[in-house]
């Protein structure tokens, strides 16, 4: 693909053609779109499926029940408390059981951490006590202090699942250490608020006709014989749909975008009943970026909810000046495995199928199943961004008590130096601040294979798990950790945007007319990296060369042209290995630091020094670090300058023609050829051209070639 070109997928259902934006109280999750939402980012509608940790939403599971309490599926253990070998033939079932169980003891409960096999198929699933962990205690003075259920309780049931899909009941810890709820409070438990079927058309109808909330509540109350029948509080019956004026602010924003630029993408989906819940959008630049960048994603689910309670999701990447680019973003009805594989299948529409070599994302089931499904030939890994957002949370207490802790967190997380110094290091921290037995962190430890670096060798991820990467993204979207409203979020989001690309401008410009000082200017290898790297990478690669200078190498063996040679421990690292084939001037090293990031290692380089070669070999100039990273693709650049707008406009004409020659096309596979052999030709030729014009960042539309 040489550039974005225009997408008859990319248009979204208009404002005037999505029927009843009404906030939807308690609709089942989202489904399919109607037919102008594309083909290829339909989805079947989702049966609803365990949610997150810490989680249970009052439509966690589907319910047999109606809108009176008490009932559980026929065959289950009805009131019986839970005991060790009691077996079950479904989830549901053994869901439901333990319901029954919580909603006559009187105590809420939640899904905790579940352990699957390594086919992936689920072998154990817990069930805590809502009140399992420590109290959060908030970090910063003078901020009112919110209420807290957590008492650390250690009631909990596990389950063990066979292969065949019997649920059996493996522990079962009955003894709470708070108060349980009475007799007529069990219907204000979070875990007992599910909706029937029946109720929930109720609720939709209600708000369609602008019922109020608390109308509702009154309404449910009087149908049900009283409050303790209710199967929601009364914040329970609003929702995480947008409101009708911000659905229409918001769909009218993104038709104006595409009109603006007919590369621009934009899908939505909506539910069962036509209502919006899904968002997803992005632009041409952002599309060309990804065909030069999209090796490396990170998908961040970790952002505050906005004040209309759908959760921000950005894919964002890195360039070649290790700079935080957005890739395309995304508002969703919910985090359920659903929406996600709606939103990763239209990702995949928008960018021509093309799928990263690793995607990093938070711990999540649902994420983790939609991935499976959809990046077929992508590395899924556990960002380190997101892990250390996660301790925040989990081990907030610790935080809190203990000033040090996120230091020598983070110091054990980004260890690299071995699998042993790996281990060590967590076993000390675990002891140092007594965590032993705490269950985030023994699920973390069981999935370090996932997250930690020294797992991670042979993934390469364009330094998108290292701190600096991490620090970078954290900075770059500061602003969205607070809730915002629809109109600032498209406001901060279009600032967010146009600053990232503005710094990867001004980068562009620094890396092609000014060169640096080499410390060894007479250094063929850093003359040549000088000229082909970005500033940044450059300093990287000058970095490492110093760092080679102070190794200590020993000639293990020789046998022809394959030399190996073993570098010695030091204080910061491990032993490493090195093989070097002078044949073809190609070098392997333990460490795998030119598998992960794609620059060459003080080992190479130290090999390098002792083989006589001077020069940097071609092949290890890696394109996507170098200042011709995006040789050949066009970006548009708007500035203020009197024109611009005329010169978008003919853009966009031009673009809309191109659009209309490929449709005309898409029928006849000759016809496609031939178009893109011509567009390959017409190209070229423009390229011949930019590379004879005076181009600068004024430009509207300019080659990065130049």
């Amino acid at each position: 693909m040489s550039g974005p070109v225009p997408n008859p997928l990319a248009h979204g259902p208009t404002p005037a053609a999505v029927p009843g934006l009404e906030c939807d109280p308690s609709a089942r999750p989202p489904s399919v779109a109607p037919s102008r939402v594309p083909d290829a980012v339909r989805s079947q509608p989702p049966a609803t499926l365990p949610r997150a940790v810490g989680e249970a939403p009052a439509c966690e599971l589907p319910s047999t029940t109606t809108s009176t309490h008490g009932l559980v599926a026929q065959g289950v253990h009805t009131n019986h408390a839970p005991k060790v070998g009691m077996t079950f033939q479904t989830e549901k079932e053994a869901y439901e059981f333990y319901s029954s169980h919580a909603r006559n003891v009187g105590f809420s409960f939640r899904k905790s951490h579940s352990k699957s096999r390594a086919d992936g198929t689920l072998c154990s699933k817990y069930y805590v006590c809502s009140n399992e962990g420590q109290p959060v205690v908030t970090a910063k003075p003078g901020r009112k202090q919110r209420p807290s259920t957590r008492s650390d309780c250690k009631a909990r049931i596990q389950f063990n699942i066979s292969r065949e899909g019997v649920w059996t009941v493996q522990k079962a810890l009955l003894e709470h250490n708070h108060l349980l709820a009475s007799l007529d409070m069990p219907h204000m438990l979070r875990s007992q608020r599910r909706i029937a079927e029946s109720d929930r058309q109720m609720l939709n109808q209600m708000r369609r006709e602008g019922i109020t909330a608390a109308d509702i509540q009154r309404v449910l109350q009087q149908c049900s014989g009283g409050g303790e029948n209710v199967h929601l509080l009364k914040k329970g019956s609003k929702n995480q749909y947008l409101e009708p004026n911000y659905a229409q602010s918001l769909l009218e924003y993104l038709k104006n975008k595409q009109l603006d630029n007919p590369s621009f993408f934009y899908a939505v989906q909506l539910n069962d009943d036509g209502r919006i819940a899904n968002f997803f959008w992005t632009d041409g630049q952002a599309i060309v970026d990804y065909t030069c960048f999209g090796d490396a994603v990170s998908f961040d689910t970790t952002f505050e909810r906005s004040r209309f309670e759908m959760p921000f999701t950005p894919f964002v990447g890195t360039n070649h000046h290790k700079q935080t680019i957005v890739f395309g973003a995304a508002l969703l009805y919910d985090e359920s495995s659903e929406s996600f594989l709606w939103l990763f299948q239209t990702f995949l529409t928008a960018m021509s199928g093309k799928q990263p070599a690793i995607i990093l994302t938070d711990q999540s089931d649902e994420i983790s199943k939609a991935i499976r499904l959809v990046f077929l030939n992508s590395v899924h890994r556990i960002g380190l961004h997101q892990i250390c957002h996660g301790a925040s949370k989990h081990v907030n207490h610790v935080i809190c008590n203990h000033p040090h802790f996120l230091s020598d967190f983070k110091g054990c997380v980004y260890e690299q130096k071995s699998l042993a110094s790996f281990d060590l290091k967590w076993k000390e921290m675990l002891s140092a601040y007594n965590l032993e037995g705490n269950t985030w962190m023994e699920n973390l430890y069981a999935r370090r294979e996932k997250w930690a670096p020294v797992y991670c060798h042979d993934s390469f991820y364009a330094d998108m798990m290292s701190a600096q990467s991490n620090e970078g993204r954290k900075s770059t979207f500061r602003k969205f950790r607070r809730k915002l409203s629809l109109p600032d979020f498209i406001e901060e989001y279009e600032k967010c945007i146009t600053s990232l690309r503005r710094n990867e401008l001004e980068e562009d410009y620094k890396s092609r007319h000014t060169n640096p000082v080499p410390f060894f200017p007479d250094l063929p290898m850093l003359k040549i990296a000088s000229e082909s790297f970005t500033r940044n990478l450059y300093s990287d690669f000058e970095e490492e060369l110093k760092k080679s200078f102070t190794l200590s190498c020993t000639l293990l063996s020789q046998d022809g042209t394959i030399s190996t040679y073993k570098f010695m421990p030091t204080d910061y690292e491990g032993e490493a290995h090195a093989v070097f084939n002078s044949d073809d001037v190609t070098v392997s090293c333990s460490c795998k630091m030119y598998e992960r990031t794609g620059m060459l290692c003080k080992h190479a380089l130290r090999v390098f020094n002792l083989s006589n070669v001077f020069e940097l070999p071609s092949h290890y100039i890696f394109k996507r670090w170098t200042k011709d990273a995006k040789a050949g693709m066009f970006c548009c650049r708007v500035n203020d300058q009197s024109g611009a707008e005329n010169v978008m406009s003919r853009c966009a004409h031009i673009s809309q023609k191109i659009h209309s020659v490929a449709l005309r096309c898409s029928t006849s596979e000759n016809a496609l050829q031939f178009l893109e052999s011509g567009v390959d030709r017409l190209l070229w030729e423009v390229e011949n051209l930019s590379s004879s014009t005076n181009l600068n960042g004024n430009d509207i539309c300019q080659s990065l070639e130049s």
